[in-house]
């Protein structure tokens, strides 16, 4: 890197056209001034200025390095400007969620994206241990997640409750023995299926409960979208959050059943520790609350 006394004292000398003047305003002698472009000129391997008796033009090194001063000054001006401007309707908005709360929160962001076009909205579905890299690589401002990172560089708070449904056909009659009814019908599998199978049904069987293993696999599917789709049709029930239900097209054909005990699990909302929000990012944490006390 150039020594930037040097660039000083390149950037006086080529503005007064006088070593004399330049040695004035910077309060050095002639000869301290004439050792900085030589330094100057042996660091870039070009001589800088040549002299035509006390006059001196600048070679073609010379105006280029003089154009690299203006444009490094007219940069660091605009990214001072840039870091000051905060402004509240532009910038990336960059968050990513569980899937559920992406069906609930996405359609907010786009709606507050047309409000203000000069927002770009960036949202992606990913399970929390892919949101704990986004955030410390910096590819995320904000992580929404039903477990917690447990990062010393990451900050997160419990922000609501994401309340869990056993889902199984209409038409299906459930018998008084439950869990037997649950075995025999099947379970459709997706990539949360386990752990929400192991917090409803080992709460509320137990004794019976031994893991989705030891159920019967109605099938498997990966895209939230799709999962209600065979227990619509009767292929099997599966365990999600309630507010999925609610958005599936074909409800009707669904019924969520009664347990004993509610289970609902938490939601984190994490962020980087000592990185703060900008000012766009209020109407967004004001959408998420809002998408949360929404989602039961």
């Amino acid at each position: 890197m150039l020594n930037p006394k040097w660039l000083a004292t390149f950037e006086h000398l080529v503005k007064t056209r006088s070593f004399t003047k330049t040695a004035s305003q910077l309060f050095m002698t002639q000869p301290g001034v004439s050792q900085h472009v030589k330094k100057l000129e042996a660091e870039l391997g070009e001589n800088l200025i040549y002299r035509e008796g006390k006059q001196f033009e600048l070679t073609h090194a010379g105006s280029m390095l003089a154009d690299f001063i203006a444009n490094q000054k007219l940069q660091h001006h605009a990214f001072l400007a840039q870091l000051k401007a905060d402004d509240a309707h532009r910038g990336a908005i960059k968050v990513a969620c569980s899937g559920t709360m992406a069906m609930k929160l996405y359609p907010l962001l786009l709606d507050l994206q047309c409000e203000h076009p000069a927002l770009s909205v960036s949202l992606e579905a990913a399970p929390v241990e892919r949101i704990r890299h986004m955030l410390m690589s910096n590819d995320i401002d904000i992580g929404i997640s039903t477990q917690r990172i447990d990062h010393p560089a990451i900050e997160e708070k419990e922000i609501g409750q994401e309340h869990l449904a056993v889902v199984v056909p209409s038409s299906h009659e459930i018998k008084e023995d439950i869990y037997a009814s649950l075995a025999e019908l099947g379970m459709v599998i997706h990539p949360d299926g386990k752990h929400y199978a192991d917090l409803v049904l080992g709460r509320n069987f137990p004794e019976r409960y031994q893991g989705v293993d030891s159920i019967k696999q109605a099938g498997y599917i990966n895209q939230l979208a799709q999962i209600l789709l065979p227990v619509a049709q009767g292929l099997g029930f599966t365990v999600l959050p309630a507010s999925v239900i609610e958005q599936f097209e074909h409800v009707d054909k669904l019924k969520q059943l009664p347990l004993e005990i509610a289970i609902s699990q938490p939601l984190f909302l994490s962020q980087k520790k000592h990185r703060k929000l900008p000012h766009r990012y209020t109407r967004v944490l004001e959408l998420i609350h809002h998408a949360i006390a929404t989602t039961k």
